[in-house]
């Protein structure tokens, strides 16, 4: 079989057929054809060449894990930007937190230089944040992170997601009640982290 992309630039479906089969030379077109795209795309976001190549690098890896669950009748270019910007958001949001954090430890630890202790602290922090988002339920969980991660006001929220400005602020006090209830054992994280929720 010839393996060819169309004229719009996306993959045909008997590509991805083949690539749920496990046939290389698909997977192979499939990389040679959006590699670069994504890099650029990428790279326009992080300004750092390292971890954008890491991020395509880590997207092609797990397209090859699930190539199973492909659905070659869908648009695998949208597939694969999705999966794409999820990782660069989810990069940024890690970048983010750790920023905070040596932040406040700067506020109330003039002293403060990195260590094994408080990087295992960060570690702990980023761990228990993301586990607890994950239990959220999604559109929770979505509306918490647009607000709390991207910094978009409510108003900009209940326009992109068709909801009304009460839902948006509701979802988001349930969040944060969530967040703030499994973290009141430990107190360090959850000092830090209520700062993180209002700043």
């Amino acid at each position: 079989m010839n393996l060819k992309t169309n004229r719009s630039g996306s993959i045909s479906p008997q590509v991805i057929k083949r690539l749920k089969e496990g046939d290389m030379r698909a997977y192979k077109q499939i990389y040679e054809s959006f590699s670069e795209s994504l890099f650029h795309f990428t790279f326009y976001y992080l300004k750092n060449t390292a971890e954008s190549e890491e991020i395509v690098q880590e997207v092609f890896l797990r397209i090859w894990e699930i190539k199973e669950e492909i659905d070659e009748n869908k648009s695998f270019k949208s597939y694969l930007y999705k999966m794409t910007i999820n990782k660069v958001y989810n990069h940024l949001k890690h970048q983010v937190v750790e920023q905070k954090y040596e932040n406040y430890l700067l506020h109330y630890n003039h002293s403060f230089s990195e260590t094994p202790e408080t990087s295992m602290d960060y570690k702990e922090l980023d761990e228990k944040i993301c586990s607890l988002l994950e239990r959220l339920p999604d559109q929770q969980r979505n509306i918490f992170n647009l607000s709390r991660i991207e910094g978009m006001p409510n108003p900009k929220i209940s326009e992109k997601l068709g909801l009304s400005i009460r839902t948006v602020e509701n979802q988001i006090y349930r969040a944060t009640k969530f967040l703030k209830q499994h973290l009141k054992d430990e107190y360090h994280l959850a000092l830090f982290f209520i700062i993180w929720l209002f700043n």
